[in-house]
Formats: C-alpha cells, sequence, structure tokens
C-alpha cells in the first residue's frame, strides 16, 4: 500500500490537503473523484532517504522538544517567526542549521509557517500538524509549549524503560562472554591433563570438554556467522519486504502494541485538544505509529468513521486497540470530553507498562544471577573434581 499526498477541491470551493493511502497513482486518483473532489496535484509520498547510522536532522525526540520550547520562547518575548528561528540556527548542528536555514527562507519568500515545515520532510506530522493549527488559530506560541510537553514526556518514559532493561541485557551478555571464555580457552587446558592421566570424566565435563574442543577449533567459523547473520537479517529489515515482515512480527507482541497505543492516545489527545477534527488527527496519529500493520489498522478506522460508524466501535473491530483504551473511548465520546479519556488511557497504560517492566527486572536480575553462579560452578566443579579425586587416590 502507498501513500500518496493530493490538493483538491470540492463543489464548494474549499480546497483540501491530505493524505491518501491505494496501490497505485490511478486508484488513489479515482479514490479521491469517488468523494466528489476535483483534483489539483496527486504525488507519491516517499520518505527521504538517510543511513541507517546517520539520522535525518532533528531525529530524537529530545532535539524537537528542545526546538519547540525555545522557539516557543523566543516568540513569547515578541519576535516574529523568521526572527526566531534566525536565532535558533546558532545553536544548531550543521544539518539542523541547514533545515531551519531553508524554512526561515521558504517562509520569509510567503509561504505558510506549516506548509514550509511540511516540505522540509524531516519533522513527524504531529510535529507539523500543531505548528498548521496554531499558524491558523494565531495560537502558535502555546501549540508549540504543548509539542514541547508532549515529547519530553515521550522521551522521559522511553528512557526509563530502557534503563530499566539495561541491566538484565547487561548481566545476560556478561554471563555469555564468561561461558564463551571458560568453554574455549579454561577447559581445553585440562583436555592433555585427563588424558595422560586416564581420568574418568562425568557427563557434564565430558560435554564441556567436547564443546570446548569444538570452540577452540571452529570458534572463527562461529564467529563470523554470528556478526554474518545479523547483518543479513539487518539489511533485509530495511527492504520493503523486510519491513513488512518486520511490523507483523513485532504486531503480534503484546508489550509491543502497548506501546503503539500509549502514543496513539497522548498523541491523538494533544491533536484533538488543539482543534483538529477526530478525522484530520487519526490521520496524523497513523501516519506517526512506524508500523505498518498498525497503519493498516487505523487506515480501516479513518474508513469506518467516513462510512457514519461510531469511533470507539472502529477501533475495537480494527483489532489494533486493547478494550480499556475502547471503552474509555466510548465514554469520551458520550461525555464530549474524548481528549482527557484518551490522556487517562495512555496514562494507565504508562503506569502499567512501567509495573510490568519493573516486576519483570524485579525477577529476572536474580535470576540471571543465579543461573550464571550455577553454571559457571558447574562447569569448574565438574572439571576440579575428577583431578581431586586422581589426587586423593594417587596420594592414597
Amino acid at each position: 500500500m502507498k501513500e500518496f499526498m493530493y490538493k483538491a477541491y470540492g463543489d464548494d470551493g474549499t480546497v483540501i490537503e491530505d493524505r491518501i493511502q491505494a496501490e497505485s497513482r490511478k486508484e488513489a486518483a479515482q479514490e479521491i473523484f469517488s468523494r466528489e473532489l476535483h483534483l489539483i496535484h496527486l504525488e507519491e509520498r516517499k520518505e527521504p532517504f538517510s543511513l541507517p547510522f546517520f539520522g535525518r536532522p532533528f531525529a530524537s525526540r529530545q532535539k524537537l522538544a528542545l526546538l519547540a520550547e525555545e522557539w516557543a520562547s523566543l516568540l513569547d518575548a515578541g519576535l516574529t517567526i523568521t526572527d526566531a528561528l534566525s536565532l535558533l540556527e546558532d545553536q544548531m548542528e550543521k544539518r539542523e542549521k541547514e533545515v531551519l536555514s531553508s524554512i526561515g527562507k521558504t517562509i520569509a519568500s510567503g509561504h505558510g509557517v506549516g506548509e514550509s515545515f511540511r516540505s522540509a520532510r524531516c519533522f513527524p506530522p504531529f510535529f507539523v500538524s500543531l505548528i498548521s493549527v496554531g499558524e491558523l488559530s494565531g495560537t502558535l506560541p502555546g501549540e508549540l509549549h504543548r509539542i514541547s510537553r508532549f515529547y519530553w514526556k515521550e522521551d522521559r518514559f522511553l528512557r526509563q524503560l530502557k534503563g530499566a532493561l539495561a541491566y538484565p541485557l547487561f548481566v545476560t551478555l556478561f554471563a555469555l562472554c564468561l561461558f564463551l571464555v571458560i568453554l574455549t580457552f579454561i577447559l581445553p587446558s585440562f583436555a592433555l591433563l585427563f588424558d595422560s592421566l586416564s581420568i574418568p570424566l562425568p557427563p557434564a565435563a565430558s560435554i564441556s570438554l567436547k564443546a570446548g574442543l569444538w570452540l577452540k577449533s571452529h570458534g572463527l567459523f562461529l564467529l563470523a556467522f554470528l556478526i554474518f547473520l545479523p547483518s543479513g537479517l539487518f539489511l533485509f529489515f530495511l527492504t520493503e519486504k523486510g519491513k513488512k515482515e518486520s511490523h507483523a512480527l513485532l504486531y503480534r507482541s503484546r508489550f509491543y502494541r502497548r506501546m503503539l497505543l500509549i502514543r496513539f492516545c497522548s498523541t491523538l489527545a494533544a491533536l484533538l485538544e488543539s482543534g483538529r477534527t477526530l478525522s484530520a488527527s487519526l490521520r496524523d496519529c497513523r501516519d506517526i505509529t512506524g508500523n505498518g500493520k498498525a497503519r493498516d489498522a487505523l487506515s480501516y478506522v479513518i474508513t469506518q468513521l467516513e462510512k457514519g460508524e461510531d469511533f470507539p466501535a472502529a477501533l475495537e473491530e480494527s483489532g489494533f486497540s486493547f478494550p480499556l483504551v475502547c471503552h474509555l473511548c466510548k465514554i469520551g465520546m458520550e461525555s464530549g470530553e474524548l481528549p482527557r479519556f484518551l490522556r487517562q488511557a495512555g496514562d494507565i497504560l504508562s503506569r502499567e507498562t512501567e509495573r510490568k517492566v519493573r516486576r519483570f527486572r524485579a525477577v529476572l536480575e536474580p535470576s540471571l544471577l543465579l543461573f550464571t553462579g550455577a553454571v559457571t560452578a558447574l562447569l569448574v566443579f565438574s572439571v576440579m573434581l575428577p583431578v581431586f579425586r586422581a589426587a586423593g587416590a594417587h596420594m592414597g
């Protein structure tokens, strides 16, 4: 499924700029005509190319939050939009400076602020949408503060999550390295000693020695395999087919879908609070999910809304949401306070995720330490015990 950007006008003369998903350019045009719109411009939306290890400008949440916060402060101080962007350029790195300079020139030539940021192709739809809302409503500083709070909150949550998982990952890697060192360098050194003394070995020691000798003679081939396999998988996941496979695999994980839902609830709440319509807000949420299966689910929700179906029901039918979120959305729609209940759903999911991660870490850390110590002790004693027995028999 490809995504196209189009510009069209209705019978009443209203100009509409939006995105649409279709298999081909022809199907996209037919879908636009079926909505009783007159097409002005249609082009396929392509992501700008960037090397895997060199992200796009303003790729991190911290940079987006700082840009929004500092820009809002300058506007509050009475500076014009272009003057504020010029001052911000001096604080940026080379790539970010070039982007802001280009945006400033575009705005100075008469284009809109939201349009200029959208044309830069390096800012997420959520960022651009709120800037466009602020520009049209005359509340740009307020929307920039909203953007800053959103990205700081999201960045803080993800940093806490990464910090909680860092220690178990370190212990796992350390244990793996320790086992490889023992099997490859320590155990094979006892092989000649046991052969010369004709010492019978326990099954665990025999298996460990055979594994160690095999690693010592074929370790380079195993290392090459362990290097090339992840590299090959990484390159495969960069292809269109690989992206679809990885997105589908991740989407099956309930934990990963909970993370997507947290971002969905927070983003949709912020967009609705800024005055965007539900359909337009859902389109922006779809664009920033980062997962193909989630985008397909939200596209289904948007299609059902256009057919007149209720939002909570469409969300539940899509299979993307959890019952809790659907229930709170239903209450929010009935009470007319959907943004508040969406934010509440995101907070509940965030607290639940943090609690599950803390509990997982509390169980995993001592388990890994005990497992590492037990396996190390087993390897050492399975080798040393026959030596002690042979020495005792020799002395007796």
